[in-house]
């Protein structure tokens, strides 16, 4: 039975939500304050975590940066404010996916199953004939789900994985932001540009030694981003 931790001082809206997510199986937790939302996350060890964005003492924003020091457990973010500016802010601490309340429980549901769902291995592997990616100070193992850098394990969010792997495995080609929304799929990023620029500026600080002055996931000015094998 897959787990879900909610972390949301909204008690009305926690009791929803996981009567909702009980009828489909889940097994929920929650926690009202950011504080036991990270003794939380420790101790029940969640398949998934919906975290508020809005929270007093701590708030989701930082609740997120501590999650992704020690995990890349998916982040379905909440917030009240539909700015792109929250949503982009929420993105470049780690998160996945967002949903603006009010939201539908059904929505809620779909992409916490498009989270959970394992990515299909087609994006990458069956088409170049391997799991593992070996470039300089790079390992990238889709097998494993996992990325070491001069032989350090790296937490990357599942869209991060993803994004390094659909580039990485194809070295040198020009991904357009529109290519890179169409070959992800699942509903893993919303289809406005800077939400894929705020998830390659994530990826960047993790696995680039100079972030501003990229070695491997380098910008081509006007179009997008390609990966560069050296």
């Amino acid at each position: 039975m897959q787990k879900i931790l909610i972390i949301d001082d909204d008690a009305h809206l926690v009791e929803n939500v996981e009567t909702y997510l009980k009828d489909f199986g889940y097994r929920t937790e929650s926690a009202l304050n950011g504080r036991e939302g990270l003794k939380q996350v420790e101790s029940f060890q969640p398949d998934l975590i919906i975290l508020d964005l809005m929270m007093p003492e701590i708030d989701g924003l930082e609740i997120c940066r501590e999650i992704r020091k020690a995990s890349s457990v998916p982040i379905v973010m909440l917030t009240a404010r539909g700015e792109e500016s929250d949503v982009v802010s929420g993105l470049e601490v780690g998160a996945d996916d967002y949903l603006t309340k009010p939201f539908s429980l059904r929505e809620l549901v779909a992409r916490i199953k498009a989270r959970l769902r394992r990515p299909s291995s087609a994006q990458g592997s069956s088409s170049h004939g391997k799991d593992v990616i070996i470039c300089s100070d790079l390992t990238v193992d889709n097998s494993r789900r996992e990325v070491f850098k001069k032989g350090n394990k790296i937490i990357l969010t599942s869209t991060e994985f993803n994004l390094l792997w659909l580039m990485a495995s194809r070295p040198g080609i020009v991904f357009s932001r529109d290519r890179l929304l169409d070959e992800l799929r699942d509903r893993e990023l919303e289809p406005f540009d800077r939400s894929i620029d705020a998830h390659i500026s994530h990826l960047r600080k993790k696995i680039e030694d100079s972030p501003k002055n990229p070695r491997h996931i380098v910008t081509v000015w006007g179009i997008g981003y390609k990966f560069e094998d050296n």
